[in-house]
C-alpha cells in the first residue's frame, strides 16, 4: 500500500467544499475525502495509468475503454490506490452511463474517493477551480496541457490520422515531434511550423513519452533536439502521448470491425452468390470483387497464424474469411500464384483447393469445387500443397458424395475387403500404370509376391483386375478410403493436415 502524506495542499473533502469538484457526485471512497491532492491528471485510456500517476493525483478520465474491461474494472481502484492516487472523477455519458458497481465497491473498500460528473459539465472548470487552490505553476501546466488535449481530442474525434495529429500537436508545442514505433521504426513527424521533417530525427530518450494503448508500448513520442524538458513540457507531451494512444486504440477497433465485416460478406457470397448490392459492400469495404474469381478452401495448423499470413500475401484487404477449421477466400485469377507461394512457404503442414473460375451468381458451385479439389486432392497425390478441381473433376463426377452411403458401400466393396499390405500393393499397382515389375521394384519384393498378391485381390474382392472398369471401380474405393480418413484426422484436436496417406 502506497504511504500517503497529508501535510501538503487541500484534500479532497476541501476541494469538494470549495471548487467546481462540488458538481459531481460522490458515489464511493467518502472515507478516503481526506487525502492531498497535489496534482490534476486527464488520461482517457486507463490501462497503462501505472506510467503516469503519480501520489496525490486526482484523475480526470472519460474511462474510454474501462466499460469494455472487466479485469481493468475490477483491478483499477486497488491499483490506483497503490500509486497514491487522490482520487478520480468519471466523466459519465460518452463511454460510460454510469460508474461500474466492482469498481465503487473496491473504491469503498481503499477508501479511494470516486466521483461522477455529468457530460455537460466541462472538465476544465473542475481543473481551473481546483488549480485556484494549487500553486500558480502547476495550474499554469494544467491549462496548456489540457488546452493540447482538448484539441488533439477534436481531432481524433473529427477522423484525422496520426501525422495531421503529430503536425498540430508541434504547433502547440512549438517544437519538432516525432513518433516511432516500439521498435523505433519512424511512424511520423513535423517540424514547429507544422510542416514535414524528413528524414525523421530519432527521438530523445531525454525528451520522451510512451505512447501506451490497453496496456500494451505502441512506441514513444518526443521532441528532437531537446536533451531534457521541464515539466510544463513533460506534461503537455504526456497528454501528446495520451491522444496518440486513444487515435491507435480507436484505429485498432476501426480496423477489427472493418475485418469482421469483410469476412462476414466473404462468407455470403459463396453461400449466396454475388450480386449488385453485395459487389458495392465490398467496395465500401475496400475489397474489391473480380468479375471473374477463384475460390480458395485452406486448411492446417494453426488456423489463426495461416489466415494472418493469406492476408498478408494477397495484400490490401482481401476477401478471406475463417469458416470453421477452415480458412476460404475469393481472389483473381493472377492471384492464384500467392496462394501457392503462400502454401509453399507454410510447408506440409497447409494443404488448399482452388475452383475454377467462376462469376459472381456463381461463387457457390466455386466454393464447392474448391472443397472438392482439396478432399480429393490430398487422396489422390497425398501430399499439402494447392490442389486444383480441373485435376480432380473426373473423379468428383464419379465419386460423388464422398461421405454419404454411396461411398461407404463403395469402400465396403473393394478396399474395405482387403488387408493393410494389399491395399498398398494395390494402390502402387494402379499408380504405376498396372505394371507389376513397376509395382515389385516400389514395394521391394520380388514379381512373383506382387503376382500373389493381386491374385489375392481378385478372390477377395471378386473383381478382375484386367478390366478397365474394375480397376477403376477399385482406384475410386481407394480414393474414398483416403478421402475418410483424412477427415477423421481432421476432426481430431492434434490434427496436423501432413499431406500423408493413412491406409
Amino acid at each position: 500500500m502506497f504511504e500517503r502524506v497529508h501535510n501538503y495542499g487541500p484534500t479532497v473533502a476541501d476541494l469538494r467544499a470549495t471548487t467546481a469538484l462540488g458538481r459531481a457526485r460522490l458515489v464511493a471512497g467518502d472515507s478516503g475525502t481526506d487525502r492531498t491532492v497535489r496534482r490534476v491528471q486527464w488520461m482517457e485510456v486507463l490501462d497503462d495509468h501505472g506510467d503516469f500517476l503519480e501520489a496525490g493525483d486526482l484523475l480526470l478520465t472519460t474511462a474510454y475503454n474501462l466499460g469494455d474491461d472487466p479485469a481493468l474494472q475490477r483491478a483499477l481502484a486497488t491499483q490506483l490506490d497503490d500509486s497514491g492516487v487522490a482520487a478520480i472523477v468519471i466523466k459519465c455519458g460518452y463511454y460510460l452511463k454510469r460508474v461500474p458497481y466492482v469498481v465503487a465497491r473496491q473504491a469503498d473498500r481503499v477508501g479511494l474517493p470516486v466521483f461522477e460528473l455529468d457530460r455537460e459539465v466541462p472538465f476544465v472548470e473542475l481543473s481551473q477551480s481546483i488549480y485556484e487552490r494549487l500553486v500558480s505553476g502547476s495550474y499554469a501546466r494544467l491549462q496548456r496541457s489540457a488546452g493540447i488535449h482538448r484539441e488533439l481530442v477534436r481531432l481524433v474525434v473529427e477522423g484525422a490520422d496520426l501525422a495531421t495529429i503529430v503536425r498540430r500537436a508541434a504547433v502547440l508545442l512549438e517544437n519538432p515531434v516525432a513518433v516511432e514505433d516500439e521498435a523505433g521504426r519512424p511512424l511520423a513527424a513535423a517540424s514547429a511550423d507544422g510542416g514535414p521533417l524528413w528524414p525523421q530525427p530519432q527521438v530523445p530518450s531525454g525528451a520522451v513519452a510512451p505512447v501506451m494503448a490497453r496496456g500494451v508500448l505502441h512506441g514513444r513520442v518526443g521532441l528532437p533536439g531537446r536533451e531534457a524538458i521541464g515539466e510544463d513540457d513533460r506534461q503537455a507531451l504526456e497528454q501528446v502521448a495520451t491522444v496518440i494512444a486513444l487515435e491507435i486504440a480507436k484505429s485498432e477497433q476501426q480496423r477489427a470491425a472493418e475485418a469482421r465485416q469483410v469476412a462476414a460478406l466473404t462468407l455470403d457470397l459463396v453461400r449466396g452468390g454475388a450480386g449488385p448490392v453485395s459487389a458495392e459492400h465490398g467496395r465500401a469495404l475496400g475489397a474489391v470483387l473480380p468479375e471473374s474469381s477463384l475460390v480458395v478452401r485452406a486448411a492446417g495448423r494453426p488456423l489463426e497464424d495461416g489466415l494472418a499470413r493469406l492476408q498478408a500475401a494477397l495484400g490490401g484487404r482481401p476477401l478471406v474469411a475463417r469458416d470453421g477449421l477452415e480458412l476460404v477466400a475469393i481472389i483473381a485469377p493472377e492471384d492464384a500464384g500467392r496462394v501457392e507461394a503462400w502454401l509453399s512457404a507454410a510447408g506440409a503442414d497447409w494443404s488448399a483447393g482452388i475452383s475454377e473460375p467462376v462469376r459472381g451468381p456463381a461463387l457457390p458451385e466455386g466454393d464447392r469445387q474448391a472443397r472438392r479439389a482439396r478432399e480429393l486432392g490430398l487422396g489422390l497425390t497425398g501430399a499439402g500443397g494447392l490442389h486444383r478441381y480441373v485435376d480432380i473433376e473426373t473423379h468428383d463426377a464419379l465419386l460423388g458424395d464422398v461421405h454419404g452411403r454411396r461411398s461407404q458401400r463403395l469402400r465396403e466393396r473393394t478396399v474395405g475387403l482387403l488387408p493393410a499390405d494389399l491395399r498398398e500393393t494395390l494402390a502402387v499397382y494402379l499408380e504405376s500404370g498396372a505394371s507389376a515389375s513397376a509395382t515389385g521394384r516400389a514395394l521391394f519384393v520380388h514379381r512373383n509376391t506382387v503376382h500373389y498378391r493381386l491374385r489375392r485381390i481378385e478372390q477377395l474382392t471378386g473383381l478382375q483386375l484386367g478390366r478397365l472398369e474394375d480397376r477403376m471401380l477399385l482406384e475410386l474405393g481407394l480414393l474414398a478410403s483416403r478421402v475418410e480418413q483424412a477427415g477423421r484426422t481432421a476432426e481430431d484436436p492434434a490434427f496436423q493436415v501432413s499431406g500423408r496417406r493413412q491406409e
